[in-house]
C-alpha cells in the first residue's frame, strides 16, 4: 500500500496516502543532496500537505538504499563560489524551509536510513519525531567546509540534544551512529533497516489516530516552554487548552473511553 513511484523525475515531491502525507527526496545518485531548486520547492510542497484536511501526519524520507540526505549540494555551492558569486549565501535558501517546518501545524516524522548529514540532519532535527534504521549515521559538517552556522540551527540542536552534545557534533564534525544518536536524543527509535518503513508507518498511524487539537496544543505549548518565561504567551496556551476542552473530539474521547472502544477523532 505504501509504494513510491519509481518513474518520478522530480528531485523532491510529495505523495498523499491519507491519513499520511510524504515528502520525498529523490536524487539517489547524488545521495539525495538538496540543491537550491529543491530548497525553493520545500515550503510550497509542505504547505500543500499541511493544508490537506485528510492528512494528519507528514513523513520525510529519501529515495534509494543509502541516504536520507547528505545535505546541501556541495557541487552546486562550489560552482557558485568558483563563479565568484559572493552575493550568494549558502544558508539563505534553507531559512524559509526550516521556518515552514518549525511552524508546521501537523506532526512531522523523519524516516532515516543511511546518511543523514548537514542540511539533511537539520531537516530531521526540525521534525517532531525521528525514527532511524540501524545503519543510519549523522554528522553536522560546517566546520569541514569553513561555514558559519546560523543561530536558529544551533539553537535547535541545543534544544534537542543539549549544549554538551551540540558542542561535540559541531566542533568535531564527526559521524555518529544510530545508537549514539538514540542515546543523546537525536532520534527517538532505532529499528533494523528492513523493518524501518513498517515501524515508521505504525508510529505515524499511532499519531494520526490521536486527537489533532490535542497534538497541536501540546506541540505549540512545548515551543512556548523553550522560550524564557517572560516571552511565553500564557493567554494563547490557555486558549489552546480551552479549544481542546470545548471540542467535539473531547466529547468523543470521553464517550469512547466509557464505551471501551477506539475513539474516532474528526478535528472539530
Amino acid at each position: 500500500a505504501y509504494s513510491f513511484p519509481m518513474t518520478q523525475d522530480d528531485p523532491i515531491y510529495i505523495q498523499k496516502q491519507a491519513p499520511l502525507g510524504w515528502m520525498v527526496f529523490n536524487r539517489p545518485a547524488k545521495r539525495n543532496a538538496i540543491n537550491q531548486a529543491m530548497w525553493s520547492e520545500f515550503s510550497k510542497l509542505l504547505a500543500d500537505l499541511e493544508s490537506d484536511p485528510e492528512i494528519r501526519v507528514i513523513i520525510f524520507r529519501g529515495v534509494g538504499d543509502t541516504s536520507f540526505s547528505c545535505g546541501m549540494d556541495v557541487d552546486e555551492l562550489k560552482a557558485l563560489r568558483d563563479a565568484n558569486d559572493f552575493t550568494f549565501s549558502p544558508m539563505k535558501p534553507t531559512t524559509a524551509a526550516f521556518d515552514a517546518l518549525a511552524k508546521c501545524s501537523k506532526p512531522t516524522i523523519s524516516m532515516i536510513h543511511g546518511e543523514c548529514i548537514g542540511g539533511g540532519c537539520a531537516i530531521a532535527l526540525n521534525t517532531d519525531l525521528r525514527i532511524a534504521a540501524d545503519d543510519a549515521y549523522f554528522a553536522m559538517t560546517p566546520a569541514k567546509m569553513g561555514l558559519g552556522y546560523p543561530l536558529k540551527g544551533i539553537e535547535r540542536m541545543v534544544q534537542e540534544v543539549g549544549a554538551s552534545n551540540a558542542r561535540y557534533l559541531f566542533v568535531t564534525a564527526k559521524k555518529i551512529n544510530a545508537e549514539h544518536a538514540l542515546r543523546i536524543g537525536l532520534v527517538h527509535e532505532v529499528h533494523p533497516k528492513a523493518a524501518l518503513e513498517a515501524a515508521t508507518i505504525e508510529l505515524a498511524h499511532t499519531v494520526a489516530s490521536n486527537a489533532p487539537k490535542s497534538i497541536r496544543a501540546a506541540l505549540k505549548t512545548i515551543q512556548q516552554v523553550l522560550l524564557s518565561p517572560s516571552d511565553r504567551n500564557s493567554g494563547a496556551i490557555r486558549q489552546w487548552i480551552a479549544d481542546c476542552t470545548n471540542s467535539e473530539d473531547y466529547e468523543e474521547g470521553l464517550n469512547a473511553f466509557a464505551e471501551k472502544r477506539a475513539p474516532e477523532f474528526r478535528d472539530r
